[in-house]
């Protein structure tokens, strides 16, 4: 009876510590990151203003649709007007009757076509500073429709305005690009 006794003992401790070693425990920290782009897309690759007679303000009158297509990102948009052709120089405020080949444009996020007084006082495109310019809701856009904080797969409407130079040396068409660049969100 002892010896079994003993034997039960010994069983019980065992088991005691295999129990023991049975609760020790680690842990894993697990990191993921949601890779997704800046992307922007507008939906027209030209827009013609046609014939306009100088010094005469027009502006586009269809919207210009830009896109936040990164899939999953919301983004801040700033703008670029980087070449132009001919004889033509963009200036950052509108060209006086006897400006010289020199002419303005105008950009603002709107849902529907604006009129002449509806362009903020900052939205001339200015080429002078060498750098993008922020499409905040100040300078490029109205109440709660602008380039910041633009959610991912939301479309804003684009328009311009182009005011022609007061006299000029050249009838050739002028072309002129306007670069519109993602950026991550709460950049301005």
């Amino acid at each position: 009876m002892k010896r079994l006794t003993g034997l039960l003992l010994g069983i019980v401790l065992v088991v005691g510590m295999a129990g023991l070693a049975s609760a020790q425990s680690d842990s894993i920290t697990l990191k993921v990151s949601c890779v997704v782009g800046l992307s922007v897309a507008i939906d027209k690759t030209e827009y013609n203003f046609g014939d306009v007679a100088p010094r005469t303000a027009t502006i586009s009158t269809e919207a210009i649709v830009v896109n936040n297509d990164s899939g999953g990102r919301t983004e801040d948009y700033t703008i670029y007007s980087s070449t132009y052709t001919a004889a033509w120089n963009l200036m950052d405020s509108d060209p006086g009757d006897s400006d010289e080949d020199l002419f303005s444009l105008r950009a603002m996020f709107k849902s529907t076509q604006p009129i002449e007084t509806d362009f903020p006082a900052g939205s001339f495109l200015d080429t002078d500073t060498g750098t993008d310019q922020d499409m905040t809701e100040t300078d490029f856009g109205t109440a709660g429709y602008s380039g910041d904080d633009v959610p991912a797969d939301e479309a804003r409407n684009i328009w311009f305005r182009l005011k022609t130079p007061g006299t000029t040396t050249t009838e050739a068409e002028q072309s002129l690009s306007v670069t519109i660049t993602a950026n991550t969100s709460g950049s301005f």
